[in-house]
């Protein structure tokens, strides 16, 4: 049980008068208003022992919940660096600075507030970068890094020259790295040779985060790590916590899944390999490049009756599945609207013609409902007017709302709604015109506007499509593909053939080990899309 300090130091008294003096209702955390940080900021600095990680986590939860910071995050860090400063759990305030400024998934109002916020900060950092407690160290490198401005640079080089634990060299080099320190290749380079595990798995880290070239220098360092897994595990940042996994979906993505093969090809031959973590980065290159696929098969054959061998086996499809994708039926109509039994067209009619809640009561299910019951009504009586309306109404409720992503599957349903009238969605063009600013409905608005006769910047519409290919909807892109097909340019066909003919898989999730089978599948309908002008 953690103990409570009675008497705070006139220093952190101070910084929690000054915390109970700020008005949290201005800001907001990832429940809703923050008037209850107060009390966590407060467990944070008087509970002492195990207490201090209990508090961090519960703040960690309001303020950076899976990543994501707020314009409360940016409001607390002044406290948290001040408290820091005063000696009150110091390691877990500026373990907390450090995860809020390295994140870039942000809440509406805190876009660069937080990194900013912890700038700003830095002057009470730096002395933390010589504290005797190897973690209050590490957090600091860490930390300052991930303010990302010059004036650390100085600091973070004497640590990389002199700190006696590796594992603050490896947080001081990819700072460094950060930063943007001038002569950073050859920091990189010096460090790939050192003689600490940690420091060469970070130059490794360091490589790729400055864009250098991967080369067998790199290879070499990642691969002369005898516990890359342990090491990376104890390192901040939790994107990297698999290294070996990591570098090869980085390389996969750079369009070099060849060489995230050979390095894996390599590693499963090593004495110190861990061959578990191979095999899950050999599955994560095959499910992201083509190259890669063909490379590992030899990989995938020899450990086939291995448990991780067997499931890349089976992504590649060298051996059948043990549990075969789940394949889901087209829903009935009442299915699709909750119901016990199918409803009757005057029923149908009544569920359409209701009209959308306001924005602010409004769900995904209203609006799927009425687009279901409006396409029901018009398949039964060939009468468009119900879809006409829905398709209106959707747009009208959306209409200069924050939508994309939270919304965009039901653009994409009134867009498709539109489409399967064809001509007789000219009425609503202006509505469906409006789907085109979301990438989500893009595919089926391009769709339902050529379908009704309405102008098109096809070219325009098909270089975005290109560019987001195998993200959204597979069948909304062909079916936009094979509808512009005989407008394109000469230049957007070679566009879609470089997409097509390219290595990085388009299609990257799914049922599991289905995504090598639904990609080569969805290439080869853009091919039939493109028809006669694929390969001309």
């Amino acid at each position: 049980m953690s103990q409570q300090i009675t008497s705070p130091s006139a220093e952190v008294a101070a910084v929690l008068a000054a915390v109970e003096a700020f008005d949290w209702t201005t800001v907001s955390h990832a429940y809703g208003e923050a008037t209850d940080l107060p009390e966590m900021l407060r467990a944070l600095a008087l509970d002492v022992a195990a207490g201090t990680d209990n508090a961090a986590g519960d703040l960690w939860g309001s303020i950076c919940h899976q990543g994501t910071v707020y314009s409360a995050s940016a409001a607390v860090v002044p406290f948290l660096a001040r408290l820091a400063a005063a000696g009150a759990a110091s390691k877990q305030c500026i373990w907390l600075l450090g995860a809020m400024a390295a994140s870039d998934d942000t809440a509406p109002g805190a876009e660069e507030d937080v990194r900013d916020a912890v700038r700003a900060e830095v002057g009470r950092l730096l002395p933390f970068a010589s504290h005797p407690d190897v973690d209050v160290r590490q957090a600091t490198v860490h930390a300052i890094g991930q303010a990302r401005t010059p004036d650390v640079l100085p600091t973070l080089r004497t640590v990389l020259e002199r700190d006696s634990a590796e594992l603050v060299r490896a947080e001081a080099l990819i700072a460094l790295v950060r930063c943007g320190a001038p002569g950073r290749e050859a920091l990189i380079t010096a460090a790939q040779g050192d003689g600490a595990d940690a420091v060469r798995l970070a130059s490794v880290f360091a490589a790729l985060d400055a864009g250098l070239p991967w080369n067998d220098r790199t290879r070499e360092a990642l691969l002369s790590v005898r516990d890359y897994t342990g090491i990376s595990a104890r390192m901040l940042g939790i994107d990297r916590a698999e290294p070996l996994s990591w570098v090869v979906g980085h390389l996969c993505d750079g369009e070099q899944g060849g060489q995230a093969a050979r390095l894996l090809l390599d590693a499963a031959e090593r004495d110190t390999a861990d061959l578990r973590a191979v095999l899950w980065a050999a599955r994560r290159a095959v499910e992201a490049s083509r190259a890669a696929t063909q490379l590992l098969r030899s990989l995938a054959v020899k450990h086939a009756d291995d448990d991780d061998g067997r499931r890349l086996a089976e992504a590649m499809g060298l051996r059948p599945s043990r549990t075969p994708a789940f394949q889901l039926g087209e829903p009935t109509i009442a299915q699709a609207l909750r119901m016990t039994e199918e409803p009757g067209i005057e029923e149908l009619r009544e569920l359409a013609a209701a009209p959308l809640p306001p924005y602010g009561q409004l769900t995904t299910r209203d609006i799927d409902r009425k687009l279901v019951a409006a396409q029901a009504v018009w398949e039964r009586t060939n009468d468009p007017s119900l879809v006409l309306g829905a398709v209106t109404e959707v747009a009208d409720r959306l209409s200069g709302r924050d939508r994309y992503s939270w919304w965009g599957y039901q653009c994409a349903a009134a867009a498709r709604a539109a489409a399967r009238l064809g001509p007789a969605a000219a009425p609503v063009e202006a509505s469906v015109r409006s789907f085109l600013a979301d990438p989500i409905a893009l595919a089926a608005a391009a769709t339902a506007l050529v379908g009704a006769g309405c102008d098109v910047a096809v070219d325009e519409v098909a270089q975005r499509l290109a560019g987001q290919a195998g993200e959204y909807s597979e069948a909304d892109t062909v079916t936009a593909l094979a509808t512009l097909a005989p407008l394109l340019s000469e230049a957007s066909v070679r566009r879609w053939q470089e997409v097509i003919d390219q290595d990085r898989r388009l299609v990257r999730g799914g049922i599991q080990g289905s995504v090598i089978e639904a990609d080569e599948r969805f290439r080869a309908e853009l091919r039939g899309a493109l028809a006669g002008r694929y390969g001309r």
